[in-house]
């Protein structure tokens, strides 16, 4: 995304002109005043864990396929400042589009025209590129795998970067990898659209992306093409990264809308089945759809994000999981990462992204950082497309195969729309009352029992380190939860009950953070905590959290732009029972912890025939 350059650039220029010392008192500053937690020391979580589910069973994603992957190029017919989409080096030539109703009535702002006056001059910088935004040209790589299909596609989209490096090249590992396993991978050409608008052209990419989905399928169906007879036009995905990520989201949104939702003389037909999305690290709130807080609901999807991002330092991503409207048999699933970065899902971007700094010992390396992008999203496509039903259980419970992925700490989150909601905490603003009709909610032993929204993050800025009440209000998680704080010495008690509701299970999401307060030296493993299950015929069921569960309070990162960055990261919890029953009741009991604040999100009955 790039988040920097437009929300502290002037300040990172004056430093700059500084001089170099201001930088190196500033993180000397920072790295005395935090204690953070290294990506090293996870082990420790892990030595730490008195419970771990057996293995899957099932065969490593992230270990290459049967397939051997072919790759090409294919670009639209001017590309005078892309010398590798010259027409003797593309496969395939294909049409421009015309993206100008996606710039119109949209000022130029004063300040973008005395930063870069020649490329604010026209929305595309004409001058520089050779095309303006009615004729602009489709260019990307395609992996696919060297077998008779069809098979599904993913087309993805890369974010924000420096305009004159490539980006697009940046997920090769990633489309070879998929490729193996026979999935088709695009990664296409926006480098034209980085820089030019301080975020306003997410629209533009969203729409760019959706023409390029087009014309794989149309490829095809092109006996001149590498892809003819390959493709399956009933198993499509997009994806993207950072900007590309609510580009891909947006996408999605457009296609089930058929048209722009800010001028509908713009269409988008005939309609796609896109059955997935996926975005890493992305950005939300830079383009919303008719200025409204939107969802695809007829598509699963996945997000990654990683702790250690110096450009979106807030899981913004949470806020596309946490919206209502998920068509009954789709899914919704996260990964937080502790180490992960902004940069490094991009093999081009790791050594030149220009982003606050975290150092090292916090971050995961690139090679173990793409290792685990492998591992998920290939999963996460087999699940999507039909291709392998049971990864489904890796994403209710990702310790099934942790053996898939590097060992750091995580937190997951996961969604179905054919759940019953029990409580979500967004129905009124009295804690006692539940989303499900006549159940009821009481607490003993608290000192704090509240809703409000989940934060993203803990911490404020350099300058300013608590939240201000501006940053509170933009920087959530777009759900409401309940926040649970015990009294010194004391036990505590929070207990939901109602009339029955038929249930296979219960999921719910829940977390715990440290109040001002306390350490941030370790994520503290929270290993007493326990639920109780309560049935219309009288049983009761208790388990501890750490059987159900890896429950850790997130830990700390230390970046330049912040003291030290603590998220709030809940963790999903599923219990499932042998056979529908009547539930009636749920209680947490949670150990003598003064020093932290839970919160507990989404408390569902799972349904008979979830799964797919």
């Amino acid at each position: 995304m790039r988040n920097f350059s437009y929300r502290y650039g002037l300040w990172g220029t004056a430093v700059r002109r500084c001089g170099g010392r201001i930088v190196v008192v500033l993180m000397a500053v920072a790295t005395v005043a935090c204690s953070s937690f290294p990506v090293s020391r996870a082990e420790t979580i892990y030595a730490s864990a008195p419970v771990w589910p057996p293995a899957s069973g099932l065969p490593d994603p992230g270990i290459a396929g049967p397939y051997a992957a072919r790759n090409y190029l294919y670009a639209g017919r001017h590309n005078p400042r892309r010398p590798e989409y010259r027409a003797s080096l593309v496969t395939v030539q294909t049409a421009t589009v015309d993206l100008s109703p996606f710039f119109t009535d949209r000022p130029i702002r004063l300040v973008d025209s005395v930063i870069r006056p020649a490329q604010y001059q026209d929305r595309i910088a004409e001058r520089y590129w050779g095309f303006g935004a009615d004729a602009v040209p489709m260019n990307g790589t395609v992996w696919y795998p060297d077998g008779p299909g069809p098979f599904p596609v993913v087309v993805a989209v890369h974010g924000n970067h420096n305009p004159y490096r490539d980006s697009e090249f940046g997920y090769d590992y990633l489309g070879e990898h998929l490729a193996s396993h026979g999935i088709i991978f695009a990664s296409i050409d926006q480098n034209f659209l980085n820089g030019i608008t301080d975020g306003r052209e997410n629209d533009a990419r969203a729409g760019l992306l959706l023409y390029h989905l087009h014309e794989l399928v149309r490829q095809g169906q092109d006996s001149t093409t590498p892809l003819y007879g390959l493709v399956d036009d009933q198993r499509l995905a997009v994806m993207g990264h950072s900007r590309g990520g609510e580009a891909a989201v947006n996408a999605a949104i457009f296609n089930e809308l058929g048209i722009l939702p800010d001028n509908a003389a713009v269409r988008f037909t005939p309609r796609l089945a896109i059955r997935s999305v996926i975005a890493l690290a992305p950005i939300e709130g830079q383009y919303r759809p008719g200025q409204r807080s939107m969802m695809a609901n007829d598509v699963d999807f996945l997000y990654l994000h990683g702790s250690a991002d110096g450009d979106v330092d807030v899981d913004f991503a949470s806020r596309f999981l946490n919206r209502p409207g998920l068509s009954e048999h789709k899914v919704r699933t996260g990964f937080w990462i502790y180490g992960a970065n902004h940069a490094y899902f991009n093999s081009d971007w790791v050594d030149g992204v220009n982003e606050f700094p975290v150092p090292a010992e916090f971050r995961l390396t690139p090679g173990e950082q793409q290792q685990l992008s492998r591992a998920v999203v290939n999963a996460f496509l087999h699940l999507s497309f039909e291709i392998e039903s049971r990864y489904r259980s890796f994403f209710e419970d990702w310790r099934t195969g942790r053996h898939w992925l590097p060992n750091t700490v995580y937190t997951t989150r996961f969604r179905t729309g054919h759940d019953t909601v029990v409580a979500d905490f967004s129905e009124d603003a009295d804690p006692r009352t539940a989303t499900a009709p006549g159940w009821r909610i009481e607490g003993h032993g608290f000192s704090l029992w509240r809703e409000g929204r989940l934060p993203g993050i803990a911490t404020g800025y350099f300058f300013a380190p608590e939240i201000s009440a501006r940053d509170a209000h933009v920087l959530h998680q777009d759900s409401f939860v309940v926040f649970l704080r015990g009294r010194e010495g004391e036990a505590s008690e929070y207990r939901l009950t109602g009339p029955a509701v038929p249930a296979a299970g219960v999921r719910f999401d829940i977390g715990a953070h440290p109040i001002a307060t306390a350490s941030t030296d370790a994520p503290e493993r929270l290993l007493e905590a326990e639920v109780a299950v309560e049935l219309e015929n009288g049983e009761i069921h208790s388990y501890q959290l750490a059987e159900l569960a890896s429950l850790t309070a997130t830990p700390a990162t230390f970046h330049l732009l912040r003291w030290s960055s603590r998220y709030y990261a809940p963790q999903t919890v599923q219990i499932t029972f042998a056979e529908t029953l009547q539930l009636t009741g749920l209680t947490f009991r949670f150990p003598v912890h003064a020093d932290l604040e839970w919160h507990i999100d989404r408390i569902v009955a799972i349904q008979e025939g979830a799964n797919r």
